[in-house]
């Protein structure tokens, strides 16, 4: 047996070399595959702009959407948690499953502070609200209107420092008031 191919004009090709450059062509094209879905945000419906009702309490409003076993969504929880914690804000979080404290992303959202968990079975509130991906956050003025939507990770999974983060922080604090959007990275909320 020998190592070799021969091509049409006679000259020899070595088996390892072809190995090789296909092993590197499905490498590459499965890094690339793997990056396009890392970093491709999710749907979004159309958005809620005023808060659904009125309420005497002045206090900014951040609202969150997560499916329920989405493995990019504890990112997002973990950045939701930073955002809401030291800002005056009441927060809630909707699952969107039947029993989301039997639900791994349930029982991590029920363990960020000062945030509210909700059912949201049918998912007609997530709906209601234009969520149609896990991890969209609403943020409400303490006038009821929209001050920021989407996305505080900039990839599926990405926890920490990224600019929706930073804008939804800054709308929290009060030192910006005009409508950010950003991308949202993770799982549809409806299959």
């Amino acid at each position: 047996m020998t190592d070799s191919l021969t091509d049409p004009r006679g000259r020899f090709v070595s088996y390892r070399v072809v190995a090789l450059v296909s092993w590197l062509t499905v490498l590459v094209g499965g890094i690339y595959l793997l990056a396009a879905h890392q970093f491709t945000p999710g749907p979004s419906g159309t958005v809620l702009h005023q808060w659904p009702e009125a309420t005497a309490e002045a206090r900014p409003r951040a609202v969150m959407f997560i499916h329920p076993h989405c493995p990019c969504t504890p990112a997002s929880l973990r950045n939701f948690a930073a955002l809401i914690a030291g800002n005056r804000c009441t927060a809630e979080i909707y699952v969107v499953a039947n029993e989301p404290a039997g639900t791994p992303n349930g029982r991590a959202a029920a363990q960020v502070s000062g945030a509210a968990c909700h059912a949201d079975s049918d998912g007609r509130v997530a709906k209601r609200f234009g969520a149609m991906t896990s991890g969209h956050v609403f943020l409400y003025s303490p006038n009821g209107q929209l001050v920021f939507e989407g996305g505080i990770t900039d990839g599926r999974g990405h926890e920490g420092e990224n600019p929706g983060l930073r804008a939804a922080t800054a709308r929290v604090s009060g030192t910006e008031s005009t409508l950010a959007s950003f991308p949202v990275f993770g799982c549809t909320l409806q299959e």
